[in-house]
């Protein structure tokens, strides 16, 4: 959770999740300290989490900027092809008492690279659930290179909950009421995203 919102009920958000689907739920930091992006996305991979949320405020020159965004990451397919002509598609690990194992090797580049296509699905979900709580940009679903997904090994979103530079939105995100909208919506998000994954392929 990014350290632009110490007060949103980081808490709340893990309770409602844990308690109504019965997953366990890591948050990067359940205080103010600072992690930097690479950090985030290790405590991810560390924990085998089956998804990454991302949250943050926004902000920008113009005061009269608003609305929520929810991002999934964008690929520069020229590095990404040079990146996958070096990368081993496994390697031989020696164990102990003899013997070896086959590991797969993921390039930190491209760790989200295999999970663009749940990312983006995912991120419409989150989308549709904050549209009917909370006000959304003009743009509401984009793809930006942000550091904190590069190297998640699941599917994940960053989502912008709103502008700490508009006066309205400011004053919003410091309502425990609007916090508990996100709360609600990205729960409702999750929930929905689980049952597309769940659902049997024609």
């Amino acid at each position: 959770l990014a350290e632009q919102l110490p007060d949103l009920s980081r808490s709340r958000l893990k309770a409602l999740i844990e308690s109504r689907l019965g997953l366990r739920v890591v948050l990067t930091r359940d205080d103010d300290r600072t992690l930097d992006q690479d950090q985030r996305a290790a405590v991810a991979n560390n924990n085998r989490a089956d998804l990454l949320v991302s949250i943050h405020a926004n902000a920008a020159v113009r005061s009269s900027v608003k609305g929520a965004e929810v991002y999934y990451l964008s690929v520069d397919r020229a590095s990404l092809e040079s990146r996958r002509a070096i990368q081993q598609p496994g390697q031989a690990l020696p164990q102990l008492g003899g013997g070896s194992r086959a590991i797969e090797l993921i390039l930190w580049e491209t760790a989200q690279v295999r999970h663009l296509e749940q990312s983006a699905a995912f991120a419409t979900v989150v989308d549709a659930t904050l549209r009917g709580k909370i006000a959304m940009s003009p743009s509401p679903v984009q793809q930006a290179p942000f550091r904190v997904l590069v190297g998640a090994n699941m599917p994940a979103v960053l989502v912008e909950i709103g502008y700490l530079s508009n006066p309205d939105e400011e004053k919003a995100l410091a309502s425990p009421a609007y916090q508990d909208k996100v709360a609600q919506a990205l729960l409702d998000a999750i929930t929905a995203f689980r049952a597309q994954l769940e659902k049997p392929a024609p």
